[in-house]
C-alpha cells in the first residue's frame, strides 16, 4: 500500500511537471487532481490550443462535483465536422491496420468507420449521412464509443470537447451556442440549460477494422490525411488502456472487483440495465451468444473473441416474432426457428431470412468496467455459468 501511494505521489509531480511545461499556462488545475497516465497526450492537446481555459465555476452542471473537473479550454481537443472519406483501399486508409478498432455505424444501407485512432485526438465527429447527422463520440479515457442524434428540439448540436471532465469522461458542449451539454456516458444533459434534456442515442457497433470491412466491403472511412498535425498511428496515451492497467488520469474510487480496464458491453436501461464483460463472455468460447429480456426487450448478444473481441447486441425480435440463437463454432449464429445463419453484425447471410438485419440496440455500447460500474450502477453483471 506504501508502494502504491508513493508511486501515485510521483506521478502528481511528473504530471504537474509536464502539464506546466507543455501547456504554457494555458491548463487549469483543480486543486488534488491526480494524473497518471496520458499526461503527455493531454499537456500536448493544450499546448496547441491558445483559448482561454474553460472552468469549473462558468457552468451549473447536476453532477458531484468532486468528480468534475476543468482540464483545457473548449475545443482544445478538436473535434471534425464532415472530415473526407474515403474507402478501405485509398491511400488515406493507410494509417489502419485490421487490428485497430473503430466504431461502426449502418445508416439507410451507407456503411461508415470512425476508428479510434482518430477518436483519441479529436474524441467527437460530428457527420451528415445522406440529409441525416449524427455525432459519433468516444472517450478514451473510459473507453466508451456512443453515438448521438443531434438535434434536439428541432435544433441540431454541433457537439466538441468541452476541456471538463466527469469520472474521467469526456464532457461535451454545444459550439453553436458555447454551452456545456454534460458528460457522454449520463447521456441525457447534465449541465446549464441542457439539464433534464436528452439527445437519442444512435446504433453503433465497436469491432476491428479488418472485421468491419470484411462484412463491409463497400464501407468508408475517415481519411487519415486531415492536414490536422496527428500521428493516428500512434496511441497517445501510453499503456493506459491495456486490461493489466489500474490507472486512471483523474482520482476517483473505481469498483475493482475485475479488471478496471476490461471491456464491458453494456445495455443502458436508466442507471441499471444489463452489463456484459468481455472476460465473462470469453467464457462462454471463442464464439457465444447470450438470449436474454433487457428493460423488457428481447435481446440476444453475439460474441466473437477471434480477431479482436466484438460484442453486439440486438432486438431479437423480426417481424413481429421473437428469436432465439445458438452460437456455432465456424463463426456465426443460427436462430432456432428458421435455422437461418447470421453474422456478427446481426445480418442474415443463409436461410429462409437471408437478406434481413437485427436493429442493433441503440442503447448498447462499449466502455470500460470500471466507467460502466460508476455510471450504471444500479446494472446486473452477466456472469458466465
Amino acid at each position: 500500500m506504501r508502494s502504491e501511494r508513493h508511486g501515485e505521489t510521483r506521478a502528481r509531480a511528473r504530471w504537474r511537471d509536464r502539464a506546466r511545461r507543455a501547456s504554457r499556462g494555458r491548463v487549469s488545475l483543480r486543486a488534488g487532481v491526480a494524473g497518471v497516465a496520458g499526461v503527455a497526450a493531454i499537456a500536448a492537446f493544450a499546448a496547441c490550443s491558445d483559448a482561454p481555459t474553460a472552468m469549473v465555476a462558468d457552468v451549473i452542471c447536476d453532477l458531484d462535483a468532486d468528480l468534475l473537473f476543468s482540464v483545457l479550454a473548449r475545443d482544445a481537443i478538436p473535434a471534425l465536422t464532415e472530415p473526407a472519406m474515403v474507402p478501405p483501399d485509398d491511400p488515406g486508409a493507410a494509417y489502419l491496420v485490421d487490428s485497430d478498432r473503430v466504431l461502426g455505424v449502418y445508416v439507410d444501407g451507407e456503411a461508415r468507420a470512425y476508428p479510434h485512432n482518430i477518436l483519441w485526438h479529436h474524441e467527437v465527429v460530428n457527420d451528415r449521412i445522406a440529409d441525416r447527422w449524427i455525432a459519433v463520440t468516444f472517450c478514451p479515457l473510459t473507453g466508451s464509443g456512443l453515438a448521438f442524434d443531434p438535434v434536439l428540439g428541432g435544433t441540431r448540436l454541433d457537439l466538441g470537447v468541452s476541456g471538463l471532465l466527469y469520472a474521467n469522461n469526456l464532457v461535451m458542449f454545444d459550439r453553436l451556442t458555447d454551452e456545456v451539454y454534460g458528460p457522454q456516458l449520463t447521456v441525457a444533459g447534465s449541465c446549464g440549460d441542457f439539464r433534464s434534456r436528452s439527445l437519442a442515442l444512435l446504433p453503433v457497433q465497436e469491432m476491428s477494422w479488418g472485421r468491419w470491412k470484411s462484412l463491409h466491403p463497400n464501407t468508408t472511412v475517415v481519411t487519415g490525411q486531415l492536414g490536422q498535425g496527428r500521428d493516428y498511428r500512434r496511441y497517445p496515451y501510453g499503456t493506459y488502456d491495456e486490461i493489466t492497467s489500474n490507472e486512471l488520469l483523474w482520482p476517483m474510487r473505481p469498483d475493482r472487483t475485475r479488471p478496471i480496464k476490461e471491456r464491458v458491453l453494456a445495455v443502458r436501461v436508466g442507471t441499471g440495465g444489463r452489463g456484459y464483460p468481455y472476460g465473462e463472455l470469453a467464457a462462454l468460447g471463442d464464439v457465444a451468444v447470450v438470449n436474454e429480456v433487457v428493460g423488457g426487450v428481447p435481446t440476444v448478444v453475439f460474441f466473437d473473441g477471434r480477431g479482436g473481441q466484438t460484442g453486439l447486441a440486438f432486438d431479437a425480435r423480426l417481424d413481429g416474432s421473437t428469436l432465439s440463437f445458438d452460437a456455432d463454432p465456424s463463426g456465426f449464429w443460427i436462430d432456432r426457428e428458421t435455422g437461418s445463419t447470421w453474422a456478427i453484425d446481426g445480418s442474415a447471410t443463409a436461410g429462409p431470412l437471408a437478406g434481413a438485419r437485427l436493429t442493433t440496440r441503440a442503447d448498447a455500447y462499449t466502455l470500460f468496467w470500471f466507467a460502466w460500474r460508476h455510471f450504471q450502477p444500479d446494472g446486473r453483471m452477466f456472469t458466465a455459468p
